[in-house]
């Protein structure tokens, strides 16, 4: 594609419109030598005259009549694209696509979400919720979030939550007539809430501290949920023992309708960060939501 010479058609523009080369110069805030340089690099390119010049006026030929009414309307609808561009960076209107878990949209997102939608009304979130890491670019997602151990490094990234430490639960009526489990591997002695990841399938071990690392126990039960709330629910209800990050459950601890188990095995995860591509960096909608949603010093996640 052979490359168009906005430089020309701009002062061209200018001069039909202001009449002469100066008037155009002073427009442009160019010398005027540079306007008869760009004018006449124009005119060899297209290899007709656009003015007739005399020292007294400057008028358009017909070669410049009928470029100015193909140009002309095009240039608005340019100038007006690129508008809507800067309008779309820097205001308070749009829509922003953003992958993420679950689980995150529970912890990192809807505690603060209500107060986001009041604040800026005309921002519309469409979130998709996806256990698996994609690629946000390929997808067409402004941003995601995901584990801050699990985001490439030519992301910016901020943080949503503080580090999330992992929580085994159940209902204390769950041990009613059963011993508590003194080591994660004494869960295969019991019925255990399995989760089962939305997008592979595959049903989450239970991983655990030792002085040598981490260590996973693959537990049985009769209850596989593929939602963190389910998990929740069938804990509360006695049905087996859970294992999810010990936010999610916070309110539950509180009020003693679940009790953790092995606090000392418990590992903690980094936390939930939003990640987005450079080229994202400067769309306003996404700095207000990332700005409503990051984590603060001495607040809840």
């Amino acid at each position: 594609m052979a490359k168009l010479p906005f430089g020309g058609l701009e002062v061209f523009l200018a001069v039909a419109e202001h009449g002469s080369l100066r008037a155009a110069a002073a427009a442009l805030d160019v010398e005027p030598p540079a306007v008869s340089y760009r004018l006449k690099a124009l005119e060899d390119r297209l290899g007709v005259s656009l003015f007739a010049r005399t020292t007294r006026s400057v008028r358009l030929t017909d070669a410049g009549r009928a470029l100015l009414a193909r140009v002309q309307p095009a240039m608005g609808e340019l100038a007006g694209a690129l508008e809507e561009s800067r309008t779309i960076g820097r205001t308070a209107t749009g829509r922003i696509r953003i992958t993420l878990p679950y689980v995150a949209y529970e912890l990192a997102v809807a505690p603060r979400l209500a107060a986001f939608q009041k604040s800026y009304p005309d921002i519309q979130l469409d979130l998709s919720f996806e256990e698996a890491f994609v690629d946000i670019v390929a997808d067409g997602f402004h941003a995601g979030v995901r584990m801050g151990d699990q985001i490439h490094e030519d992301m910016i990234a901020v943080r949503l939550t503080p580090p999330l430490k992992e929580a085994w639960f159940a209902a204390p009526s769950y041990f009613k007539g059963r011993p508590r489990p003194r080591h994660p591997r004494e869960f295969l002695d019991h019925n255990c809430i399995l989760y089962r990841f939305i997008g592979s399938r595959r049903i989450a071990p239970w991983p655990f501290r030792t002085a040598q690392g981490t260590a996973s126990v693959h537990v049985q039960g009769n209850l596989i949920v593929n939602s963190t709330s389910a998990v929740i629910h069938a804990a509360r209800a006695g049905l087996g023992i859970g294992w999810l990050f010990r936010q999610s459950i916070a309110e539950d601890l509180r009020a003693r309708r679940l009790v953790t188990l092995l606090d000392d095995f418990a590992i903690e995860r980094p936390g939930y960060f939003l990640y987005y591509p450079k080229a994202n960096a400067r769309l306003g909608i996404l700095r207000i939501f990332i700005e409503a949603m990051k984590a603060r010093k001495n607040a809840p996640a």
